[in-house]
């Protein structure tokens, strides 16, 4: 019998080979979510649009930022929050949303978590469809640095990392998922999405220095707006990759087997 790490790993491997199931499933649940529909996933990213006209006005009223300025950080802000702060409130379900399939087929468990991730990526790579036309329509388009392919895959890791982090205990403790609503929006005050770290004082600059996902953030912010992220964000968002990796492996080794008996 193989010993508990063995089989996490057997089932992240099982996961990847199979790619090509989850990748059509996801396909297809996100094309379903929007049946019938003139703009299908583009309503996503037209909520992004006008949320971020919203903020970026605000910004712009209470700062004293001109608009024009703060509007193209503003939605790389929140586009970048998309697949950093959204993908957390999501993850608490993603074993309760596919327990009819758990119960009756054998999937590895990770095959639930690459789809969550499948789902995340199409759901940002739509938005980012739609920020680059705003941008050309309002004369801001900048030519995206190379470094936001290696910041995309990084974040995604760090989406199936915190997948099986939140949602193993999820599955077990219901009142997580409630929790993590509440978490998340506190998270998405403290981090620079909408406000920018220029505008702290330096007394609470750690606020911004200490908090992971205001360098995820800007880490695809900056090359979004055609800028390399700083290598201090680079360093936090590997290191943030290692620590989940390890906590993630762990959770799956120890209740890998009792997730199914927890829905």
């Amino acid at each position: 019998m193989p010993s508990p790490v063995m089989a996490a790993l057997k089932d992240v491997a099982d996961g990847v080979r199979l790619a090509p199931l989850w990748w059509r499933l996801g396909l297809d649940q996100t094309a379903s979510r929007f049946q019938r529909s003139v703009l299908g996933p583009f309503w996503m990213a037209c909520n992004l649009l006008v949320v971020a006209f919203a903020l970026a006005f605000l910004v712009s009223t209470l700062m004293g930022v001109d608009m024009s300025k703060s509007y193209p950080q503003v939605v790389a802000g929140l586009l970048a929050w998309s697949l950093v702060g959204t993908t957390i409130a999501e993850a608490q379900a993603i074993f309760l949303y596919n327990s009819g399939l758990m119960q009756s087929q054998r999937l590895p468990l990770s095959f639930y978590v690459f789809l969550h991730a499948q789902k995340a990526a199409t759901n940002f790579l739509f938005q980012l469809i739609a920020f680059w036309a705003v941008m050309i329509v309002l004369h801001k388009f900048v030519i995206p640095h190379w470094t936001l392919i290696p910041a995309m895959a990084v974040m995604l890791l760090i989406v199936c990392f915190q997948g099986f982090i939140i949602a193993i205990p999820s599955t077990r403790f219901r009142d997580v998922a409630y929790m993590m609503s509440y978490v998340v929006q506190l998270l998405f005050y403290v981090t620079p999405v909408f406000w920018m770290a220029d505008h702290v004082s330096p007394r609470n600059r750690w606020v911004v220095e200490l908090n992971p996902f205001a360098h995820q953030v800007d880490l695809l912010r900056a090359p979004l707006l055609g800028h390399a992220p700083a290598v201090n964000d680079w360093v936090w968002a590997l290191g943030t990759t290692g620590v989940l990796a390890l906590v993630a492996f762990a959770l799956l080794a120890m209740f890998r087997k009792r997730v199914v008996f927890w829905l």
